[in-house]
């Protein structure tokens, strides 16, 4: 643990002048549309390069004519192919239907129960963490597509702490986010083995740091960002 620790302390200046890759107009951050600018994205940020994703969704917001697709009260007055062709157009939309279905459900989902507000639904579970997943995950897992998933469920409250406003509690329990490049700086760690799920991942970042200061999203940009840069600086 002394050596992990003493790792953290040693990249923490790197990773800390390194540039956000999560890139945004600059929104006011308690207002709707940062909120929403920060969620619904995060539906479609599977198997792709999350940088490369959150540059489409900048230009699609900075486009007049493609911003509606971040208000869910007018996506879903507007026909499909219209969304298609917009949700596309920056390369927000990689693939034609699933994306795009994604999204629609995501803005009839807030759009129909939650005042076309994620705000009104993290308000609905007290902006806990721990009732937060599992209404992602269990209750209505169906409601929320992707954003249900065991990584994007973490990833969406931990950008959402990030880049907005919102105050959660039990912030401990969000994971480490085990993406690619967490689960290859683990391996580098020691931390686990090859073949590892990102559940054991997760776990294995929980039962490290239990009874210390650190909780296991503290970590995640550091790993993300050493292993993206090649693992450097190195610990060898």
């Amino acid at each position: 643990m002394n050596l992990l620790l003493s790792y953290l302390i040693k990249t923490f200046l790197f990773v800390v002048t390194m540039h956000q890759h999560e890139v945004n107009p600059g929104l006011h951050e308690g207002s709707r549309e940062n909120c929403l600018y920060f969620t619904l994205p995060v539906g479609l940020n599977f198997q792709r390069s999350s940088p490369a994703m959150w540059q489409a969704a900048l230009k699609t917001w900075s486009d007049e004519s493609t911003r509606y697709l971040f208000y869910p009260e007018q996506v879903v007055k507007t026909d499909r192919l219209t969304i298609q062709g917009d949700l596309i157009k920056h390369k927000l939309g990689l693939q034609k239907n699933k994306h795009i279905d994604i999204w629609i459900t995501l803005c009839t989902t807030f759009t129909n129960n939650f005042e076309s507000d994620p705000r009104t639904y993290l308000k609905t579970l007290n902006y806990d963490v721990d009732r937060i997943v599992n209404d992602l995950r269990v209750t209505n897992k169906s409601l929320f597509p992707y954003l249900s998933g065991p990584k994007m469920a973490n990833y969406w409250i931990y950008i959402l702490h990030q880049f907005t406003d919102a105050r959660f509690s039990n912030l401990a329990s969000i994971s480490i986010i085990p993406d690619t490049h967490v689960q290859q700086a683990s391996i580098r760690l020691g931390i686990t083995q090859e073949g590892a799920s990102p559940d054991e991942v997760a776990e294995a970042w929980f039962e490290l740091l239990r009874g210390t200061a650190l909780i296991p999203i503290d970590i995640h940009p550091i790993l993300w960002n050493w292993s993206r840069n090649g693992f450097m600086p190195s610990v060898d």
